[in-house]
């Protein structure tokens, strides 16, 4: 756009006290042009610019005059500066301020650098910049903001007597004046007088907290087009002095800027913001607008987020092992629930800025890992059971205990039964014929098949009393037929006894043969004993 254009802007508010600021950089020579905006200029000395601060030292010397620039830049940059924990470190490398011509006769120069985190959402606006100066000895400068620059002329203080930076603390806006403005209420329908400041103080002083780098967290009000706006075209041709002054502009801030421009040449200035995207300018008047409204934002220390991780862990850890996964949910959901809504209050009353999503994300993560290891261990816990029981009872008698482990507590209860007993008829003299290891392999070879034939037929192995075997049918799984599994079970057993007796008359050992009794009846059945053994 032809700067003409802006220079009808800056003339049509030459007479009014109102502050302009274009966030349009002048950094070109453009003859016939620059006379125009200097000429407009002279009449009205409360406009402000900003410029870039240039993050790569590349194009400093193509950069026409720009020692006098900065020169002339340096009348705004900020004297009162602690910085304790300077490290020679900048995330800048120069400025390159307005032409001259331009510069001379601004009210301040401001940078307009918007600096976003790693994430790409910006949640802050820096306030003041630390600029290193060529050279051995690496002197720092530190320049401010457009909008801090803004908020000063707004108040009537001056940059460099009136404000001072405490690096990774604040910035503190001093000596503002005490003067009423008279504004229009709109509802009221009349005229009514407020204090410069929005929230007056004996001291007549802000303080706005900062990061290391001078950046301030900016309270977001909302999305695009939070702000009143107007078309630049219809201020430059269509406004004048006189509907300034007809819609009552008094003390109010005008920022001119290529606002959501389309076209191909259009600047494409936007940045995400916790409302989504954004232009520049409205980045800008977010943070102007957290500062008149001394509504700052601030954040937990690093200590602090770490001791909340800690604890909501250790909280998480310590009761989900100790109840039943449902429980676990109804827990891991409440302490969601009830970190979320403190955490909101907090940020509503107290502008404190906790972590949420990330918290959120530990305890579900913390709840997850804790199932997945119940799910493992009793994985391995089935199969050990599996395993174990399987020696001993049918596997439909395994399937139930693994439905119903509480059927292994010490306790007994009344149940209609089958029992069984077999021992092996003439042990006595068997054994006297054997050395151990061959009567323990005899006895190993007679158990193990008949125990198979019990435990085929659905009995359970009660226990084995030397050479004898007890087993019982109906219990610990219900069965109705108990009486007929256990005698076909106990046939079984004497037809598969001649098939391991022709065995052992081959291998030349003593022949076994057994007895069997068989009796059906009522009787206390359940796990007697000791609660470890």
């Amino acid at each position: 756009m032809p700067w003409k254009y802006y220079a009808n802007v800056i003339n049509t508010f030459a007479e009014s006290n109102n502050t302009l600021m274009f966030d349009i950089f002048f950094v070109d020579y453009k003859p016939g042009q620059t006379e125009e905006m200097a000429e407009a200029l002279k009449k009205n000395r409360r406009v402000l610019f900003d410029y870039p601060m240039e993050t790569s030292a590349e194009s400093k010397e193509s950069v026409l005059n720009l020692e006098k620039r900065i020169e002339i830049l340096r009348k705004y940059k900020i004297k009162n500066v602690i910085d304790e924990n300077d490290i020679g470190v900048s995330w800048v490398k120069f400025p390159q301020p307005p032409i001259e011509q331009i510069a001379e006769l601004s009210a301040g120069l401001g940078f307009a650098n918007v600096k976003k985190d790693e994430s790409g959402l910006n949640r802050k606006m820096p306030l003041v910049v630390k600029v290193l100066k060529s050279g051995p000895d690496r002197e720092a400068e530190y320049f401010p903001s457009i909008d801090l620059l803004i908020v000063c002329q707004y108040y009537g203080i001056d940059v460099q007597r009136d404000v001072e930076v405490n690096m990774g603390k604040y910035v503190k806006l001093s000596n503002i004046p005490k003067k009423m403005l008279r504004e229009f209420n709109v509802a009221k329908r009349a005229f009514e007088e407020r204090d410069l400041m929005s929230v007056p103080n004996e001291n007549r002083e802000i303080k706005i907290p900062i990061d290391v780098e001078g950046q301030m967290e900016v309270n977001f009000v909302g999305g695009r087009y939070s702000f009143k706006e107007y078309e630049i075209f219809e201020v430059a041709n269509q406004w004048d002095q006189e509907v300034v002054a007809a819609n009552q502009f008094n003390n109010q801030i005008f920022l001119v800027a290529m606002y959501y421009a389309t076209g191909r040449g259009a600047s494409k200035d936007s940045h995400l913001s916790p409302f989504g995207d954004l232009s520049g300018i409205e980045h800008h008047a977010q943070a102007i607008n957290t500062i008149l409204n001394q509504d700052f934002m601030s954040s937990l220390p690093n200590w602090a987020i770490f001791i909340i991780y800690l604890t909501l862990a250790l909280m998480i850890g310590f009761l989900q092992p100790r109840v039943k996964t449902h429980w676990g949910f109804v827990i891991m959901l409440t302490q969601l629930i009830v970190y979320g809504i403190s955490t909101l209050y907090i940020f509503q009353q107290f502008n404190l800025i906790t972590v949420l999503p990330s918290v959120t994300i530990e305890q579900i993560v913390v709840f997850i890992a804790i199932i997945g290891f119940r799910i493992l261990t009793e994985e391995e816990n089935v199969k050990y059971i599996r395993q174990t029981f399987s020696k001993f009872v049918s596997a439909d008698v395994v399937d139930e205990l693994l439905k119903h482990p509480d059927n292994l507590a010490l306790g007994g209860s009344k149940k209609e039964i089958t029992i069984f007993f077999s021992d092996i008829r003439g042990f006595t003299t068997i054994s006297e014929a054997l050395g151990p290891e061959e009567l323990v392999k005899l006895l190993n070879e007679y158990l193990s098949a008949m125990t198979d034939m019990v435990i085929e037929y659905k009995g359970t192995i009660d226990k084995y009393m030397g050479d004898a075997i007890m087993a019982f049918w109906g219990a610990p799984v219900p069965l109705e037929d108990h009486a007929y599994y256990a005698c076909v079970a106990s046939l079984a057993q004497l037809d598969f006894l001649k098939v391991l007796q022709a065995r052992w008359v081959e291998r030349k050992v003593p022949v076994i043969d057994i007895g069997i009794g068989l009796n059906s009846g009522p009787a206390v059945v359940g796990n007697m004993g000791s609660s470890h053994r």
